[in-house]
């Protein structure tokens, strides 16, 4: 028989107590609209427009981008299934955090249609033959609760992921782009600031205070749009939209062998932009380019998420734009990619892992020159450059 010290059973004994019960209360209002959170993918459900199922996965997503780093995926896995639940290798786990919401059904009128001047340019893209979504408007508010049975090292954690999942995500689909987001009210959900980010290896980067959240979010997502698309700067300049700036186009037209116009871009066999997510469509509109709508697509055609986020951010005092460049960014810029619908394998690296060579092709796409050796740094950069201008007259 074994024996124990009376030292050593107190202590098995302390173990096995049931972890006291926390509960961690938050009020939640959307600043943004929502776009889908129901059941059918695109769609507000109006009996549960919020479901306390995709907060939870919401908030386990978060934890597992905050705790991932330089850390084994099977240690990351354990940890992960001992607090979120999960068949982990000591057998099936409980989660030890419950996640409940409160919420009201929602009436017709506090439905918008996902078009401008309603939602900006270049956060929602649908089948124009179709009606546009609707949203659920902004001011739209719930209540969040936790209920966390686990110690208090855990609980941190779990408070931190609240913390960034307010602060940079929200509710329902396409929340990178800033749809969804809302502001959280609770004593322990405080802001996320610049150093945090920067210490697990991200980047964000804030604009002028505004008193409104949508101005924020529009600002934020104009940069974005100008940047790929605007004239002058994604596109040729002019009061008709020019040939792109980007080597995409050109390099999918030498890559089919067609084109209506002679492939002109100095860069070819690459897509820089690629690390803003994937899957990318092109659709090319005179008949003697390639055909078919094209799609760029990563590895076994799955879909990548934007590691770039942009919305109103709320520092507890004022609104600002925010872009977010989230921990493990640089992984996303040298993806392996591939067109579809060529029949033929024309897989290659997204961008070059080579930095010489990321800068001798930087140099030559007008958006990024001068700004950086990669798209998404390139970017942040712009923004940067566009948001100092108005600071500075603001401390006039």
């Amino acid at each position: 028989m074994r024996q124990l010290s009376p030292e050593g059973a107190g202590s098995l004994w302390r173990e096995s107590l049931p972890v006291p019960c926390t509960t961690i209360t938050a009020t939640c209002k959307l600043i943004t609209p929502m776009y889908g959170g129901g059941v059918k993918a695109g769609a507000v459900d109006p009996n549960m427009p919020i479901r306390a199922s995709a907060l939870r996965g919401q908030l386990r997503s978060w934890w597992r981008l905050l705790h991932s780093r330089d850390r084994p995926s099977t240690e990351v896995f354990e940890d992960e299934c001992a607090l979120w639940g999960g068949i982990s290798s000591k057998g099936p786990q409980a989660s030890q955090v419950v996640v409940r919401v409160a919420c009201r059904a929602v009436e017709d009128s506090r439905l918008i249609d996902g078009k401008p001047p309603d939602v900006p340019d270049y956060v929602l893209i649908w089948n124009r033959d179709e009606p546009p979504p609707k949203l659920l408007n902004q001011g739209y508010e719930f209540e969040l609760s936790l209920e966390l049975r686990c110690v208090e090292e855990r609980r941190e954690q779990v408070v931190e992921a609240l913390r960034w999942w307010a602060s940079f995500s929200g509710v329902g689909a396409r929340t990178r782009r800033g749809l969804g987001a809302v502001r959280v009210n609770g004593t322990e959900v405080k802001p996320v600031h610049a150093k945090e980010v920067e210490d697990l290896g991200g980047q964000m980067v804030v604009g002028p205070a505004t008193p409104k959240a949508r101005a924020a979010w529009g600002s934020a997502i104009k940069q974005l749009s100008t940047f790929r698309q605007g004239p002058g700067m994604g596109r040729g300049g002019g009061n008709r939209p020019g040939r792109s700036n980007w080597p995409e186009a050109d390099t999918i037209r030498r890559v089919a062998g067609k084109w209506a116009h002679d492939p002109r871009h100095p860069v070819d066999g690459v897509y820089p932009r690629a690390a803003f997510g994937l899957p990318i469509v092109f659709h090319f509109k005179d008949a003697k380019d390639p055909s078919d709508t094209l799609e760029l697509a990563g590895q076994e055609r799955e879909r990548m998420a934007s590691p770039l986020i942009l919305r109103p951010y709320f520092n507890g005092e004022t609104y600002h734009s925010l872009a977010l460049l989230l921990p493990g960014w640089k992984e996303r810029i040298g993806v392996p990619v591939a067109l579809s619908k060529l029949g033929k394998d024309n897989s290659v690296k997204a961008w070059p892992d080579d930095m010489e060579e990321r800068k001798r092709l930087a140099s030559q796409i007008a958006p990024m020159q001068d700004r950086g050796e990669d798209v998404l740094t390139a970017f942040m950069q712009y923004f940067r450059d566009q948001i100092r201008p108005r600071q500075g007259r603001a401390h006039r």
